[in-house]
């Protein structure tokens, strides 16, 4: 044979460079990650009680016990520092209480690691629903992706509290993220509704774009989990299922639920048809909403469908705290690498960093605005007065709209997607400044 012909000359020397070039983006993303959590950890150290409450993490631990020692009471007692009652259902105590032993210090450790290990895992998920090869370049996006994701409020919130999104975050975003010809898409889903029953609007969703199996396999995931509790718990489950436990001291109007219902309830100062109007709001735009997700899902963006199909989720679920907002991550992604145009990729992301960054705001003694008081890490929810006796009912004005924003957001989110979607199919194609769709074939190989 004859020799190959030899390489101009800077050739070769062009080829290693872009050879080498992904996997120092690779280092530097994931330097730039590790930078992120050393400085959350220097903070949480610094000023415990500003970014590490832990709640939550209390009621978890408390709730897992009670499983082991007392069963029959787990919808009765409050748990954890607060005296909360467990809300979860009993698929999910059961979860709890297999690690119940471990010392509270030590729970605490494992969940901020793997809430903060997840970080990378999500963002990744979310570029392959994106269209974006698996590799080197993947990684290092992923990284860079998690660094800016710490500190946004619903995961710097997440890890205050010491909750548990992230996990039934990748629980959904990586079955999703499956090929559909994998047999058991769909368990992910299921055990993140067998967990917390938000995600089930993901079953739907599934089930409307033609993913029948998968629809199947996360009901009958879910079902068998249900009947796990039942044999393990049978009185709790009773109590869950059957609707008979209540929440004390729970105030859906507060701040910090920024679902329909809670804004709803703020702006009705909870009156007596505030239940039938949420109901209303809640139809519509569950209809819309998923509508909306699935013809982006069936026109090939599949990253969209899934960001729009939380959005709804998160609106029409009757308690969405602002920790719940977990899936801005994907919509990070989104913004990211969805549009064509680098100018619009830029405010994408601006426009979610300043919407739902852990900014600190001047925080006075009862814990609303006070220009006056020291600066904390909070997010811009926290320019509405929230913290005195029923404060929420009290708004005028900017404070409506400063206290109710994430739930405006995702409302406004929800009609330009669809609003674009009808654009573009009256059009006959994709604009230029549209989010760049993944093949839908990319879904099946």
């Amino acid at each position: 044979m004859p020799d190959r012909p030899a390489a101009p000359a800077g050739a070769e020397e062009a080829r290693t460079l872009t050879r080498i070039r992904p996997a120092g983006w690779l280092a530097l993303a994931a330097a730039l990650f590790l930078l992120a959590v050393a400085g959350y950890a220097l903070l949480v150290h610094a000023l415990p009680h500003d970014y590490w409450k832990q709640t939550d993490a209390t009621v978890y631990r408390d709730a897992g016990l009670a499983v082991r020692h007392q069963p029959s009471l787990l919808y009765t007692l409050g748990f954890g520092l607060a005296k909360q009652p467990f809300t979860y259902t009993p698929f999910a105590a059961l979860l709890f209480a297999v690690a119940s032993p471990l010392a509270f210090a030590d729970w605490q450790v494992v969940l901020a690691v793997v809430t903060i290990g997840l970080l990378p895992v999500v963002a990744y998920q979310a570029l392959g629903l994106a269209g974006r090869p698996t590799g080197i370049a993947r990684a290092a996006a992923a990284f860079a992706i998690a660094a800016v994701s710490l500190w946004l409020e619903p995961v710097s919130m997440t890890l205050f509290f010491g909750q548990i999104n992230l996990v039934l975050l990748v629980l959904v975003v990586g079955d999703l993220a499956l090929p559909d010809r994998t047999r058991g898409k769909g368990i992910g889903i299921g055990l993140a509704a067998a967990i917390k029953l938000t995600p089930l609007i993901f079953v739907a969703y599934l089930l409307f774009t033609r993913r029948v199996r998968a629809a199947a396999v996360s009901a009958l995931t879910f079902a068998a989990t249900i009947g796990l509790g039942f044999a393990l718990l049978p009185h709790a489950s009773a109590v869950y299922w059957g609707g008979q436990f209540e929440q004390p001291g729970s105030k859906p109007f507060h701040l910090l639920n920024q679902s329909l219902n809670g804004a709803i309830l703020r702006l009705t100062h909870t009156g007596p048809h505030a239940h039938a109007y949420w109901l209303a709001a809640a139809l519509v735009t569950a209809l819309v909403g998923l509508a909306t997700s699935v013809v982006a899902s069936r026109r090939g963006h599949e990253l969209l469908g899934v960001v729009t199909c939380a959005a709804t989720g998160l609106l029409v679920s009757p308690v969405s705290w602002s920790h719940h907002y977990v899936y801005v991550i994907p919509a990070l992604v989104l913004a990211a690498y969805g549009p064509r145009r680098l100018g619009y990729r830029i405010a994408g992301v601006a426009l979610i960093v300043g919407l739902f960054g852990f900014w600190p705001v001047p925080i006075g003694t009862e814990g609303d605005y006070d220009p006056r008081a020291r600066l904390l890490p909070r997010g811009l929810l926290r320019f509405a007065p929230n913290r005195g006796p029923n404060l929420e009912f009290t708004w005028r004005g900017l404070e409506l709209i400063a206290g109710n924003y994430y739930v405006v957001v995702l409302l406004v989110f929800i009609a330009a997607t669809a609003g674009a979607l009808v654009v573009t199919r009256r059009r006959g194609g994709r604009a230029a400044d549209e989010p760049t769709a993944a093949p839908y074939a990319a879904r099946v190989t």
